[in-house]
């Protein structure tokens, strides 16, 4: 079962990958960009919307952090939106993928250290589970398959779409990635 604390780690790590891509030019920048966007809007809404809520319920003195992380995704979230405006040719286009970076990753440590761990002592398993089931949905647009069900979940489809290197991968919805993965 999905934990909220490993699967916000998990997601974090895969916006880590595409920014060190990114930063040392290896692919296409832009798209790389592009796919962190795409990783990012829909985690910060769901931290937003409930995780963040539940860290402050658990943690009052913890307030002043989870409305500085909240903060930060809007800063990030305007910055890609510049970004990704452009081109990669532009002037600054590497500074600003550097600058977003950077604080991404001062983001990200601060959540880390700071804010899951409050989650992780103060939710039970099964709550963790049950909001890491929740993160999921609201971040892929897809529902966990139950117990026995086999059918796999967008995000399953998305990393053998991207360890079979299939081009457009990150555009595509649920269908289009099992059709193009062959497990349709």
């Amino acid at each position: 079962m999905p934990d909220i604390v490993e699967i916000i780690k998990e997601q974090h790590a895969q916006v880590e990958d595409l920014l060190t891509r990114a930063e040392k030019g290896d692919g296409d920048s832009a798209a790389l960009m592009q796919e962190v966007a795409r990783l990012l809007l829909p985690h910060s809404e769901a931290e937003e919307s409930f995780v963040y809520p539940a860290i402050r319920d658990l943690a009052a003195e913890a307030g002043e952090e989870v409305k500085d992380g909240a903060v930060e995704h809007h800063q990030v979230e305007e910055m890609l939106q510049n970004l990704l405006r452009g081109s990669s040719d532009d002037p600054g286009f590497d500074g600003t993928v550097a600058a977003i970076a950077g604080e991404l990753r001062h983001h990200v440590q601060e959540e880390e250290e700071d804010l899951l761990p409050i989650l992780a002592e103060r939710l039970d398993d099964a709550e963790r589970e049950e909001m890491g089931r929740r993160f999921i949905e609201a971040t892929t647009g897809a529902a966990l398959p139950s117990e026995g069900d086999h059918e796999a979940t967008r995000r399953e489809l998305y990393e053998k779409a991207r360890e079979q290197e299939i081009p457009g991968r990150s555009r595509m919805n649920k269908q289009e990635l099992a059709e193009a993965v062959g497990d349709s």
